[in-house]
Order: C-alpha cells, then sequence, then structure tokens
C-alpha cells in the first residue's frame, strides 16, 4: 500500500490521485525555459481542478471539457482568468513554486472566469462586452493577490483560504460594474446560447444562485399553481439537481459537465468524491426546509453546490474518519442554511452569494474541528487516501515506540 499510494506504477503515477510522477518531472525546471509553458498548463489544469480539492491535471482537463461542452464562452473566459492568475501570481508575486505546481494561486481566478461569465448576462440583463473581460481579467489579478494576503493572514491560524478571494474579488466588480452603469433593462434578452448542450444552460433568470427573479420566487412564500392545484415536489427533479451541484460549483448547469467533475474528482480520491457528492444531496434536500416553492433552483443544483463544497472541505483538510464524516454532514447543512439566510441581504445589492455560504461554514467547523482532540489536522494535503495512510502509519509507529519503551522499562524493573 505504501508503495502504491507514495510512489504509484505505470500509468497511474502520471494519471491518476495528485499526478506526482507528473510533478516529479516539473519540478526544479525552470519557468523560463524550454519547460515554461508545460509548468503553465500544469498550473493552469490543476488550479481548474482545485476548486473541488483536487491536485490533478488530468483531472483538470476533464473539468475544462466539460466546461467548453456546456457553453464555449464559459471555458474561453476559464482559461482567460486562468493564464492573467498564473502571471500575476509568478512575475509580479513571486509566489512559492510549490504553490504555483499545485495551481494553488489559480483556482480563485478559474471561478472569477467561469462565473462571471454565466452570471453576468443575468444579473445585468445585457451581453457579454470586452469592457465586461477587461473587469473579469482585473478581477483574476486581483484574486491572486487577495489569496496570498489572505493565506499569510488565515494560515497564521492553520486555516485556508477556500474560495473567498474568487468571493472578494468578483463582488468587487459586480459592485463596480453596478456603479459604473453597465447594468442594462431588465427586458434586454441575453444572446442565444450557441453551444451544443443550449438545452442545458444554466436558465439566466437563476443564475449561479438566482436573480432578482429567481430569488424572490424562491423566499417569496408563492406557490406555483397548476389548474388551481399547488405544484407537486418532483424527486426525480431533486435528485438531478444533487448530481447538478456537481457543475454548478462553476455556474454550469451540464448534466454532462457534472458528470465529468465527478469522473475527474474519481481519478484523484474516490473518498473525496463519495463524501461531495452526499454534501450536494444534503444540500438539495435541506433547501426544501429552507425554500419556498417552485423549487427549480433544487432542481438546477443551485441549492446544492454549497453543501458539495462544504462536504469535500471538512474530508479533505482533516484526516477522515467516522466523526470527520458526521462533520461533513453538518458543514452541508450549515452551509445551505448559510445559504439561505445571506441570499436576501445580498439580492438587495443584485449580488449573487457565489460561494460564501461555503467559506464561512467551512471555516467554522475547521475551526472546531482543530481545537479538539478527537480530530486531526491535515498538515500537507494531497487526497484524503494518502491522509488516512499517513495517519494511520504515524500512530502505528508511535504505538510501535511506546510498546518498546514499556518493554525496555519492564526490563529494568526486572
Amino acid at each position: 500500500m505504501q508503495n502504491f499510494l507514495q510512489d504509484p506504477p505505470g500509468v497511474v503515477g502520471w494519471l491518476a490521485m495528485d499526478a506526482p510522477k507528473v510533478t516529479n518531472l516539473l519540478a526544479g525546471r525552470k519557468w523560463v525555459s524550454k519547460w515554461g509553458p508545460a509548468k503553465v498548463v500544469d498550473s493552469v489544469l490543476r488550479g481548474v481542478a482545485q476548486v473541488v480539492f483536487v491536485n490533478n491535471p488530468v483531472s483538470g482537463l476533464l473539468v475544462l471539457v466539460g466546461l467548453y461542452l456546456a457553453d464555449v464562452t464559459v471555458g474561453c473566459a476559464t482559461i482567460f482568468t486562468s493564464l492573467v492568475a498564473v502571471f500575476v501570481a509568478k512575475a509580479v508575486l513571486a509566489l512559492p513554486n510549490s504553490q504555483m505546481g499545485a495551481g494553488l494561486p489559480v483556482f480563485s481566478a478559474v471561478l472569477v472566469g467561469s462565473v462571471t461569465t454565466a452570471l453576468y448576462p443575468g444579473t445585468f440583463h445585457a451581453p457579454l462586452t470586452p469592457a465586461t473581460w477587461a473587469y473579469m481579467g482585473l478581477a483574476a489579478a486581483l484574486s491572486v493577490c487577495i489569496y496570498a494576503g489572505l493565506g499569510h493572514i488565515l494560515g497564521a491560524h492553520d486555516l485556508p483560504a477556500y474560495t473567498l478571494p474568487f468571493n472578494i474579488a468578483t463582488s468587487l466588480i459586480f459592485l463596480g460594474m453596478q456603479g459604473a452603469g453597465y447594468e442594462g433593462s431588465d427586458t434586454t434578452t441575453a444572446p442565444p446560447d450557441p453551444s451544443p448542450l443550449a438545452s442545458t444552460a444554466l436558465p439566466l433568470d437563476a443564475g449561479f444562485n438566482g436573480s432578482y427573479v429567481g430569488l424572490f420566487d424562491v423566499f417569496g412564500a408563492v406557490s406555483r399553481e397548476e389548474g388551481g392545484e399547488e405544484e407537486l415536489l418532483e424527486w426525480d427533479k431533486v435528485w438531478l439537481g444533487a448530481l447538478l451541484s456537481a457543475g454548478q460549483v462553476w455556474a454550469v448547469k451540464s448534466v454532462c459537465c457534472s458528470g465529468l467533475v465527478l469522473l475527474a474528482m474519481l481519478l484523484c480520491s474516490p473518498l473525496l468524491t463519495a463524501v461531495c457528492c452526499v454534501g450536494g444531496t444534503l444540500g438539495s434536500l435541506t433547501a426544501l426546509v429552507v425554500s419556498s416553492p417552485p423549487h427549480d433552483l433544487i432542481y438546477s443544483g443551485v441549492w446544492g453546490y454549497n453543501g458539495f463544497l462544504a462536504a469535500g472541505a471538512m474530508v479533505f483538510f482533516v484526516v477522515p474518519g467516522p466523526r470527520v464524516v458526521l462533520l461533513a454532514v453538518l458543514n452541508a447543512v450549515l452551509a445551505t442554511f448559510t445559504q439561505a439566510a445571506i441570499t436576501p441581504v445580498f439580492a438587495q445589492n443584485n449580488v449573487p452569494v457565489f460561494t460564501f455560504p461555503f467559506c464561512l461554514a467551512s471555516l467554522l467547523l475547521l475551526a472546531a474541528a482543530a481545537s479538539s482532540s478527537a480530530f486531526a489536522r491535515v498538515t500537507s494535503p494531497t487526497f484524503p487516501e494518502m491522509h488516512l495512510y499517513k495517519y494511520r502509519q504515524a500512530a502505528s509507529m508511535v504505538e510501535k515506540k511506546e510498546e518498546k519503551e514499556d518493554t525496555a522499562s519492564g526490563g529494568c524493573v526486572a
């Protein structure tokens, strides 16, 4: 088991887990050399996957393919903001190669591109313009700076910044664009989705977490009536929404994209994939308690993505175990309640909640876990299976050492 996890054989080492053979190949290579483009591609792809705690370029490629299949513009924006992030992280801030190689400074910029592209038409009632792309580039650059700053502040408390850099940077540009008068008329119709999966694209009146129309339908306690009868809950669509929550992490409603996301995660960590799926399902089910009909946003996965991330955050940053699984369940529920609580507040400024609920809930419960001796924090994150193996290995070594000391002590007494 040790050799398989730490030095996986053959193609497994290149494609699966955290792709250690790719890391070893690029380690020590200079950015300004013939290896530079390969290091940039590796950092970008890992950044795309790091959104769901996966450090694997092949996984990132699968997710990127899913984004392109759902909406070509979303895929292009993701690449654009990722490249901006790599440039700022390396050329301006000179962040450590270990962070660059894992895609950590990039993943918030990934969300800046995909989420802004998906949300802008519905939130601002206008098509994307060159100015919008300029704002996205600025937000991507700012997200790297915020990542470095928050990492220094929260790192002192052994807490990750999660996607807070994305949330802060994107909220700033959304408010800035509103102040600059970019918001159009409510009757403005966005251009049709040219992608082959246009029928599965996220409705513009729903957005990442709902625009004005979707939000007030959810929180207005108004039931949809057809033929004088109250709308019936469609459980098959609830389960579909739980699946779609995987793609909604990038603000994309697509069965194809969600399937590729789960496949990408499986390639790295089956345990992480399973827990995230439980979190997305719990988020969708919890939404039935904190929202009113119509349930379109549940069916589209908008109520599940924060739970999806929240559950995964616990099993990734804490050594997996029965208690951690329960903590992940609680965090998914907490994130969904938080989403319900802050959505009306954000709606007043016509700004989506993005992944703020996931960040707030996860920071609180991760801090709670750190304060208890019942949980073991992960010091150098890779993937949950490796965390568990190393923890058991360390515990076994401590146990053997104690047995030797007891034996030696018993021999002296004799």
